[in-house]
């Protein structure tokens, strides 16, 4: 009677399997190595060159654009939204906000309100400051007259 399992794989075989295995993968490694056409530079020059291109759009606003107006909400401090809008290059009137008068109620969240025709520009607006919507001027807000108004709320 024989001891040994027939049914076993032989070392040998698992070895050649597995060397066969490692100069597959070595060859498919080089293949890509060689075949290979990509320039660290130049992917360094087109992310670069994408960043420029977004920080134009947002910086250089129409000049068309009217001027922006801040209001006050519940004595919320402008002066971080003031700075951003600046940064962005809009106008900004006056030094000082304008606060929000008692009648309509006051919005939730930073807010720029728009008048007929205005809503791609506060929207425009909208985009260089994070969190903040875009609605209709409503009746009552007199703050402003002629500029887009941005109801700044605390965070």
């Amino acid at each position: 009677m024989s001891t040994q399992n027939t049914r076993a794989v032989p070392i040998r075989t698992i070895i050649m399997i597995l060397i066969s295995a490692a100069i597959i993968l070595a060859a498919v490694g080089v293949h890509g190595l060689v075949t290979r056409n990509d320039d660290p530079q130049a992917a360094l020059n087109a992310q670069e060159a994408k960043i420029k291109a977004a920080a134009t759009e947002t910086a250089a606003p129409a000049a068309d654009q009217p001027p922006v107006c801040l209001i006050s909400v519940a004595r919320a401090p402008v002066a971080e939204t003031r700075d951003k809008l600046k940064k962005a290059g809009f106008t900004v009137q006056g030094e000082t906000a304008a606060p929000w008068p008692n009648r309509p109620a006051a919005p939730r969240a930073t807010t720029v309100y728009f008048a007929d025709g205005g809503e791609d520009t506060a929207k425009t607006v909208s985009t260089a400051l994070p969190g903040s919507a875009t609605a209709a001027r409503p009746a009552g807000l007199e703050a402003c007259e002629g500029a887009l108004a941005v109801a700044v709320v605390k965070k």
